[in-house]
């Protein structure tokens, strides 16, 4: 039996919607940002540097791949935060619908609630590039998937901090205004900053 066929109590389901709703995934979302703002600001304590016979070597921040791991991590909550927001049902009946992806583009496609989503497409390309290969992993899946870690470049970081800070006020927003989910769940959310 796969989990998407098992069946929940209700007091199951009402416990998994407290763990998913909207705002426990914009806090997750603003948990690791802040992580991956602290080892942004650690950059250049340390430098990796790969050196071979022929070639000209090639150094990285030693936070880059975290710092890069972490913020993709982050813009993934975060629109998971506006898609749970816009769909309650993708979090019904004791288990995440439709929104098990890691691709950035995809679940950032799938939302009407996001701004600059249009303009701003490739931090999501870039983020989701390094989500599913050199970010997360050492090697790809197989010979032809070999990645060279890339570097996490001033002008990417200040377009990914603009878009959390954009997502952020909007996300909030929308919380404050109140949220329906299933089961009769409503939730208003204040915040302080």
């Amino acid at each position: 039996m796969s989990k998407q066929t098992k069946v929940f109590t209700r007091e199951q389901c009402e416990a998994f919607l407290d763990a998913a709703n909207p705002h426990q995934w914009y806090l997750t979302a603003d948990n690791l940002h802040h992580q991956a703002l602290a080892l942004w600001r650690n950059r250049g304590e340390g430098q990796l540097i790969m050196r071979r016979d022929g070639h000209p070597s090639i150094s990285w921040d030693a936070t880059n791949r975290a710092t890069f791991l972490l913020a993709a991590f982050a813009m993934e909550n975060m629109l998971k935060a506006f898609l749970v927001y816009e769909h309650p049902e993708f979090i019904a009946d004791g288990y995440l619908k439709s929104i098990t992806s890691h691709d950035l583009p995809k679940l950032a496609d799938r939302s009407s609630l996001i701004p600059y989503k249009v303009r701003d497409r490739w931090v999501f390309e870039a983020l989701a590039e390094g989500n599913e290969s050199w970010a997360r992993y050492p090697c790809g899946r197989d010979a032809n998937d070999i990645q060279i870690e890339q570097q996490f470049t001033v002008n990417l970081w200040i377009k990914y901090c603009d878009l959390m800070r954009s997502y952020t006020s909007k996300i909030q927003k929308l919380l404050t205004q109140g949220w329906k989910g299933p089961y009769g769940f409503y939730g208003s959310w204040a915040f302080n900053e």
